[in-house]
């Protein structure tokens, strides 16, 4: 009996190894390294998908899922950990304990209720959720007006607009212009000036016909016309869908005339956009966007068909009554209230070295510097006159961005010579919108001529005393000295070791105040803060000296010859 045992024991121990042997049945080791390799691959794509960002949330009734789209699908009590699921070439899924899920041509939303049906099949009670985990990528194809045409791998989450922005996107490889210096800056320039002279007005100047007539071509869904205005107005997914895979997007060119329905005035964006058969009135108003803070809603008129139409529109551009269906070349003009351009009363600041510096109301037209200056308590004894300013405003932006085209501009009827279109250009590049303003002769001598009117935004800098000038160029020990006053320009080049045989004399200059003005040291009385420069002997090319005393001595020969030409005539008269 002791035998039969341990023989029935061994005979199962054997039978566990073959079994366990058996081809098609995966080892535990086998079955964790498929595990990691599927969860490589999950990393893989969504390192792929990182890379792009993304416009909108998704939207699970106009997503449509595809080939290579992961799910995540949690069956609880079944798991308490999702199942991550990639959709099959064929459309379908395999949910593990449960079986294959057909979901080709279902909306997310669609594939969420197909899953949740399939599992409650099996069991009854089971708590499901299903969300996208990763979106495929997809093949579209973007030509026509773009700047970058071609084939793109994009995430299905992208939408048409979105597949459009991408292939329009600078690429200074493959566009060489956009790369040269201040090539985009000065197109972005000129239709910003054109904006702000223009669609500023409440002009309907711009024209919109390409986002209107972009055309999508899929071998499986035929063709659709895709209209980004209405996408704008209503977010609606009929006239901006989702991309699909083989989508080829045409963006046509702007073609010279077409018919176009116009919304002009009190509005964001006034615009001439194509026109579209089936228009209403409520879309052309939303086509500007949205309405500026003067529109006077009690003065919207529609010019349709020849007609003059008062429309009864809302704050949210929609017509209250009747939305009457637009004809080619219709027109809406929103009314305007006038805009109050000042109600007289400004602020500026005063800062530095003042009793009470802050920020001090001020009527324009009315308000002095004086008046500033009392009102703040005046100014302490640290004060440095010279170098005090009032800036009324910075140069504009677009100067920053692309001082170019402030040459351009200025240079453009420009008669001045090389030289001094050089030395233009440098003082173009450091000029600031000072208030010419003497605060020596204001506050020492009570000069009229001086105690400036103020502007609302003015700034008034009163900086401290220095008790110091800066002496430099060509002495033994440049570097500061401590003022005295009623000293000269000798007084300091000697403190600072006097001059070095390379000094040219002459030459010498003060550069004083916030503009930094080069004097000529003739009996000037050196101030605070002023700095002292001492150039050096031009250096001369090689050659030049030799050149020069040939000159002159050529001169002289000349002079000589000529006079003694002239006594021989003399002579023989």
């Amino acid at each position: 009996m002791k035998c039969f045992s341990i023989s029935l024991l061994f005979f199962f121990i054997v039978n566990a190894l073959s079994f366990a042997q058996i081809t098609g049945l995966p080892s535990l080791g086998e079955e964790l390294k498929v595990k990691d390799e599927i969860s490589y691959r999950f990393q893989q794509s969504t390192q792929q998908i990182d890379k792009f960002p993304v416009s909108n949330f998704v939207d699970e009734d106009h997503y449509f899922i595809g080939p290579n789209d992961v799910l995540s699908v949690l069956n609880m009590p079944s798991s308490l950990n999702p199942e991550i699921l990639k959709v099959s070439p064929e459309g379908k899924i395999i949910i593990p304990r449960v079986g294959i899920v057909n979901l080709k041509g279902f909306s997310l939303y669609e594939s969420k209720i197909e899953i949740e049906r399939a599992i409650k099949k099996i069991n009854p009670n089971a708590n499901v959720s299903v969300l996208l985990y990763i979106p495929r990528i997809v093949l579209v194809k973007v030509s026509g007006n773009v700047r970058n045409p071609g084939v793109y791998s994009l995430p299905a989450n992208f939408r048409i607009s979105d597949a459009i922005v991408v292939a329009d996107q600078e690429n200074p490889e493959i566009n060489t212009m956009q790369s040269l210096p201040g090539y985009k800056s000065y197109f972005e320039n000129r239709r910003n000036e054109r904006a702000k002279n223009f669609a500023g007005k409440g002009l309907a100047s711009d024209k919109f016909y390409v986002s209107r007539n972009i055309t999508v071509f899929n071998q499986q869904f035929g063709f659709k016309k895709v209209d980004l205005e209405k996408r704008d107005t209503s977010n609606s997914f009929e006239h901006n869908p989702y991309i699909r895979e083989g989508d080829e997007i045409f963006v046509p060119f702007e073609p010279e005339y077409f018919e176009y329905v116009s919304i002009a005035g009190a509005v964001i964006r006034p615009g001439k956009f194509a026109f579209r058969k089936g228009d209403k009135a409520s879309d052309l108003l939303k086509f500007g966007i949205g309405l500026k803070n003067n529109a006077d809603l009690s003065n919207v008129i529609l010019v349709n068909d020849g007609l003059n139409i008062k429309l009864t529109v809302d704050s949210n551009l929609n017509v209250v009554g009747e939305d009457i269906e637009l004809k080619p070349f219709a027109s809406i003009i929103v009314g305007e209230n006038p805009e109050q351009i000042s109600n007289g009363v400004g602020l500026v600041k005063i800062y530095g070295c003042i009793n009470r510096p802050g920020i001090y109301k001020i009527e324009e037209g009315k308000t002095r510097i004086l008046d500033v200056l009392k009102e703040s308590g005046g100014v302490t004894n640290e004060a440095n006159l010279t170098l005090a300013y009032i800036l009324r405003d910075f140069p504009p932006l677009e100067i920053w961005n692309d001082p170019f085209a402030q040459y351009a501009r200025y240079f453009k009827n420009s008669n001045l010579t090389m030289e001094d279109s050089t030395r233009f250009k440098i003082d173009l590049n450091y000029k600031f919108s000072y208030v010419a303003c003497d605060f020596v002769q204001l506050l020492r001598s009570n000069s009229s001529k001086d105690n400036v009117l103020l502007q609302d935004g003015d700034l008034i800098v009163i900086p401290a005393a220095k008790k110091r000038i800066y002496v430099w160029g060509q002495v033994k020990n440049p570097g500061y000295i401590d003022f005295v006053e009623g000293k000269d320009c000798n007084y300091y080049i000697e403190k600072a070791g006097g001059l070095l045989t390379t000094a040219k004399s002459n030459r010498i200059r003060i550069v004083r105040g916030v503009q930094k003005i080069w004097y000529e040291p003739d009996n000037l009385a050196i101030l605070d803060g002023d700095e002292i420069y001492v150039p050096r002997e031009p250096d001369l090319p090689p050659g030049f000296e030799f050149q020069y005393y040939s000159l002159v001595a050529t001169g002289i020969a000349t002079l000589i010859s000529l006079t003694y030409l002239i006594i021989n005539l003399t002579r023989r008269n």
